[in-house]
């Protein structure tokens, strides 16, 4: 049996699948390939197909989300160290013999980050750290990395591009949140994983190139809508009730401060952006929450059953974690 298997999420990915693809099939340390297509209308499979790299490929006739295509690959990748990541990505040589390395050293561990980069040299992610209103943000995200603490660590959790974990602590937690389609979902999922106990280790020398948003497109109102419709969803799981109240005056607050440094003229892929546009995404996004408060309780109620006293050990993860000045 391999002792990994990686499953790339794809959804028109182009020929940035295939390049994904060829990096991680010329691992120095050989991995097994998945590529779970999440109803693709562009020529990435074919390109794939005729390349002849060698990978398992699952087609959905329907996008299921991020979430949902994470586990699709979960029910096909039976080895012990499981991977899920995007399709954008373009792994180091020696990136799968680092990360086995690194669960190797730390048998404890139940999930292990890679370092994410840019090709400029900016960091991408080293882990992940929270608001108290659960906002997230990457750490060291768009710093040089000479700028960052780069050093083997416990962290929150991986950075949803590419999540490494044990394939039996992660059945423990359960699969990712279908209904939450794009973002967030590994940030509740990980919440999970610290409500079970488990912990995460940051593997500086397990590094992957990523250059970001190629699917939802950076500053995009759609990305908007999700991260904070799927935020606030989270935050009615996991956090005390009072602070639960306070979330409206907490984001207003942080809103304020990001219409300081003013609205972005464009989205990375050239698209014209607007105050309104920006306005309308939250809006939908508060709305959406707030109606579905009622399953979010129940879902709240089913983690209190399972993992017990979900608001204070929350509270704990956001202060081994503090977004300072969030």
């Amino acid at each position: 049996m391999n002792k990994m298997d990686v499953g790339i999420i794809n959804y028109n990915g182009g020929e940035e699948l295939l390049r994904c693809v060829k990096s991680l099939t010329a691992q120095t340390l050989p991995v097994r390939v998945f590529v779970f297509d999440n109803a693709s209308s562009d020529n990435s499979l074919e390109l794939l197909q005729k390349s002849g790299e060698p990978c398992e490929i699952i087609r959905s006739d329907k996008n299921l989300g991020y979430a949902g295509a994470c586990n699709g690959l979960r029910k096909n990748m039976t080895s012990d160290i499981q991977v899920l990541c995007n399709m954008d990505l373009d792994f180091e040589r020696d990136w799968a013999k680092n990360l086995l390395h690194c669960f190797d050293r730390h048998p404890d561990a139940a999930s292990v980050a890679s370092l994410v980069m840019e090709r400029s040299g900016v960091v991408n992610a080293i882990g992940v750290l929270f608001g108290e209103d659960l906002f997230a943000e990457n750490e060291g995200s768009g710093k040089n990395a000479k700028d960052v603490d780069i050093r083997e660590k416990e962290v929150f959790g991986c950075y949803g591009a590419v999540m490494a974990f044990r394939k039996e602590c992660a059945e423990k937690v359960g699969e990712l949140d279908e209904s939450f389609f794009l973002f967030f979902e590994e940030s509740e999922w990980y919440f999970r994983f610290n409500l079970c106990g488990f912990k995460t280790i940051f593997c500086p020398s397990a590094q992957v190139f990523h250059e970001r948003s190629l699917t939802t497109v950076r500053y995009s109102p759609r990305k908007l809508y999700y991260s904070e419709r799927n935020r606030l969803r989270s935050a009615v799981r996991l956090l005390p009730w009072k602070r639960i109240l306070q979330l409206p005056i907490i984001a207003f607050k942080r809103y304020l401060n990001m219409a300081k440094g003013g609205v972005p003229k464009q989205s990375s892929d050239g698209k014209k952006l607007s105050k309104i546009s920006i306005c309308n995404a939250l809006m939908k996004a508060w709305i959406e929450a707030f109606l579905a408060i009622p399953k979010e309780w129940k879902i709240r109620k089913s983690y209190e059953a399972r993992y017990k006293n979900v608001p204070r050990k929350t509270l704990e993860i956001l202060e081994r974690y503090p977004l300072k000045g969030k």
